[in-house]
C-alpha cells in the first residue's frame, strides 16, 4: 500500500511543476458585434443555475459592463443583456487568456522546476528499488557456510532485488535436509555439496537439476585437508602413504569429505578398504577425537585445519585442493521453479554477478600464488560473517574457491556418480545430464554478458 502511494505523490509534484500564473487569468469574449459600442466583457466564476427555464441568469455580473450574462444551454453561447444600451445579440464563446507578463513567467517556472525535478527523484531512487525489493519471493535452503558467499553478496549487495527477486534465507544444518525440503516444496532453490545422498534422492524420484557452480576445491585454495594428530605425526605418519591400516575419521559415510578421502588415497595407490573409515557426524567432533588422541587423522575443513596446527594438536599433511579439482558444492533447483524459465534466469544472473563480484574482491592471485584483495575485501567479508557468525579475520581463512560466471564442472559431476555408483552407495543407476540444467546457465551468461 505504501509503494502504491509513491508514484501518486510524485504525481503531485510533478503538477507542482507546470507553470504558475501570479495572477488570475480571466475569461474575454470578442466584441458581439460591429454595431455594438460595449468594450469587451470579462466575466468571472460563471456558475449558471439550471432550474428549468432555457435561459438562466447566472450568479455573477460582467465586471465591465455590470449587466447580467445568461447561458444559453441549447447552444453553449453567452448572450449579454446591456440594459444601458438596449442591445441584445450573441457572442462567441469564452477564451481563457493569461494575463501573466513573460517575466512573472519565468519567475514561476524557475521554482516549479525544481518540483519536477524533485518528482523523477522520488520515482528513479525510492519507487524503483522499492518496487524491487517487494519483487517475487524465492526461497533457498542452504549451510551457514563461507562456502554460501555468493549468495549472502548477492543478497547485501541487492543484486537479486535488482532482478526483481525477494530471496528468503532458509538455513539448514546438512546437505540432506536440504534436499527433502526441495522435495516437500518447502524452498525453490538448494545450495549445498554433492553427495551420496543427493544423488540418490535425484535418482529416486526427486524432481530437480544442478545449475551452478558453488564451490570448488582448486589449487592455491585451502578449504579442506587431512590433518594427523600430534602423536601420530611425531610417530612418523607425515605422508598420505603412511595412512594404511591407520584410523581416520570423516564426517558422514557418502560424504564430500569421504569422496575427497577415497580420490586422495586412490592418487596414492591406496584404496578405502586399506584404512580404518570412521564416520562421526560433524566437524566438531572430528576436531575433538583429533586432540584426543583417539584417531591418527581426520579430514576436516578450515578454519578447523589451521586451528588445530595453532593449538599444537595437529598438523596438515595434505590441502585436498593441492590433489585434485573438485566440484564438492553447487546450485540445484526445483522442476517447478525452472518451469518459471523467466524467473530461473533471474535469479541466475543475480548469482553470476554476485560471484564476479566474489572472485573479483576476494579470490585472485598474483603470479606467485599470494592474495589480491579488492578494494571492496573488507565489505564483503562483512557480508560473509553476518550469515556465518564469523569475525572477519576468520572468514578471510576460510574461503572457497568459486569460478566467476559460476560455470560448474559438467563432466566433474559424471565422475562423481560413477564414483559412488562403483563403491556401492547409489541405489539406482543415474544418468547424469538428466539432472543438469547446462541450457539455464548458458542462457543467463549470454544475458549478463562478459
Amino acid at each position: 500500500m505504501k509503494v502504491a502511494l509513491i508514484p501518486w505523490i510524485a504525481f503531485l509534484l510533478a503538477r507542482a511543476s507546470l507553470p504558475r500564473p501570479t495572477r488570475s487569468h480571466v475569461w474575454r469574449h470578442p466584441r458581439p458585434s460591429s454595431r455594438s459600442s460595449l468594450p469587451p466583457c470579462s466575466i468571472f466564476r460563471a456558475t449558471p443555475s439550471r432550474k428549468g427555464s432555457l435561459i438562466s441568469p447566472c450568479r455573477s455580473r460582467c465586471k465591465t459592463c455590470m449587466a447580467r450574462a445568461f447561458l444559453d444551454k441549447s447552444d453553449h453561447l453567452v448572450n449579454h443583456r446591456a440594459a444601458s444600451s438596449g442591445w441584445q445579440g450573441r457572442v462567441a464563446p469564452a477564451v481563457r487568456q493569461n494575463t501573466t507578463s513573460a517575466e512573472e513567467k519565468m519567475k514561476a517556472s524557475k521554482g516549479a522546476g525544481l518540483w519536477g525535478y524533485l518528482a523523477i527523484l522520488i520515482v528513479f531512487f525510492v519507487w524503483v528499488p522499492w518496487c524491487a525489493g517487494a519483487g517475487q519471493k524465492v526461497r533457498v535452503g542452504l549451510l551457514p557456510l563461507t562456502s554460501s558467499a555468493p549468495i549472502f553478496i548477492g543478497v547485501e549487495e541487492g543484486l537479486f532485488a535488482r532482478e526483481g527477486l525477494d530471496l528468503e534465507l532458509k538455513f539448514l544444518q546438512a546437505a540432506q535436509p536440504i534436499a527433502t525440503a526441495l522435495a516437500a516444496g518447502e524452498i525453490e532453490v538448494g545450495a549445498t555439496g554433492l553427495t551420496a545422498g543427493l544423488y540418490n534422492a535425484m535418482a529416486t524420484g526427486l524432481d530437480a537439476r544442478i545449475v551452478a557452480d558453488k564451490g570448488r576445491e582448486w589449487p592455491g585454495y585451502r578449504l579442506t585437508g587431512i590433518v594427523v594428530s600430534k602423536g601420530a605425526w611425531e610417530r612418523g605418519v607425515r605422508k598420505v602413504e603412511d595412512l594404511r591400516g591407520l584410523r581416520v575419521g570423516v564426517t558422514q559415510i557418502g560424504s564430500t569429505f569421504h569422496y575427497m578421502l577415497g580420490n586422495i588415497l586412490a592418487n596414492h595407490g591406496i584404496s578405502l578398504s586399506q584404512v580404518q573409515l570412521v564416520p562421526l557426524g560433524g566437524l566438531q567432533a572430528l576436531a575433538e577425537a583429533l586432540a584426543s588422541e583417539k584417531l591418527e587423522a581426520v579430514f576436516i575443513a578450515q578454519p578447523l585445519c589451521s586451528e588445530a596446527e595453532a593449538r599444537g594438536t595437529g598438523r596438515v599433511m595434505v590441502w585436498s585442493g593441492d590433489e585434485l579439482r573438485y566440484q564438492i558444492a553447487a546450485i540445484f533447483m526445483s522442476g517447478k521453479f525452472l518451469e518459471r524459465r523467466d524467473l530461473a534466469r533471474a535469479f541466475m544472473r543475480a548469482y553470476i554477478r554476485a560471484c564476479r563480484v566474489y572472485h573479483d574482491e576476494c579470490l585472485r592471485l598474483d603470479a606467485q600464488g599470494n592474495p589480491l584483495r579488492g578494494k571492496g575485501f573488507e565489505r564483503v567479508m562483512a557480508h560473509i560473517g553476518k550469515y556465518t557468525g564469523l569475525p572477519p579475520e576468520r572468514v578471510a581463512k576460510d574461503l572457497s574457491y568459486n569460478h566467476r560466471d559460476a560455470e560448474l564442472m559438467w563432466e566433474d559431476i559424471h565422475k562423481q556418480i560413477q564414483w559412488y555408483r562403483t563403491h556401492g552407495m547409489l541405489s539406482k543407476d543415474l544418468d547424469p545430464e538428466k539432472i543438469l540444467d547446462r541450457g539455464l546457465w548458458e542462457e543467463a551468461l549470454a544475458e549478463v554478458g562478459p
